[in-house]
């Protein structure tokens, strides 16, 4: 019997494999991890009644999708109003009301992760004029250090400038507004 080549076809592919994905690790280490995005929306209201949606995890609920598991803690509106939650799909997380004002929200939401917990933070800020309140909504975030999140991390100024339009689409339908939009894309 001939012993076959050591660089066969299968070791071939398998090896050009290898240091393909070994290239997509190491180009992934130096990509970005942290993300921005941003989206803006008017609405009718005045900003008085606008925060009312903003400044407690339940106003939250009335216009985002939290899991069913979520507890509270903390004060019911404003600074330190908290929900957290143990879902099986979603995994364990919390929504923290970080600072709030007349004129703008601030918040953290930490959701517990393979690598550790990844943090996103955000600000809506509240511009009250003459025909209702302009809602500008800015997040934040970092994927860590894996590599993997670095390749995710290009798409996601984007797609949650996108989510974030989305959000502020179901706020107005919460306020009792029409669905149409006025939300920027992301900043460069």
């Amino acid at each position: 019997m001939k012993a076959g080549s050591l660089f066969g076809p299968g070791t071939l592919v398998l090896g050009g494999g290898a240091v393909i994905l070994i290239g997509l690790l190491v180009v992934g280490l130096f990509l970005p991890s942290e993300w921005s995005a941003s989206a803006e929306r008017a609405v009718a209201a005045d900003a008085e009644t606008v925060l009312t949606l903003l400044d407690a995890p339940e106003g939250w609920r009335e216009w985002t999708t939290w899991p069913d598991s979520t507890q509270r803690s903390g004060p019911d509106r404003g600074t330190g109003a908290r929900m957290s939650w143990e879902d099986r799909e979603l995994g364990s997380g919390s929504f923290r009301i970080e600072e709030a004002t007349a004129s703008s929200v601030s918040y953290a939401v930490e959701v517990a992760g393979v690598g550790g917990s990844l943090i996103t933070r955000g600000t809506i800020t509240l511009i009250e004029g003459s025909t209702g309140t302009t809602i500008q909504w800015e997040e934040r975030g970092d994927l860590g250090s894996n590599p993997l999140m670095g390749w995710w991390g290009l798409t996601m100024e984007r797609a949650q400038s996108r989510e974030l339009t989305k959000s502020l689409d179901q706020l107005a339908a919460a306020l009792g507004e029409t669905p149409t939009t006025t939300g920027s894309e992301p900043s460069r």
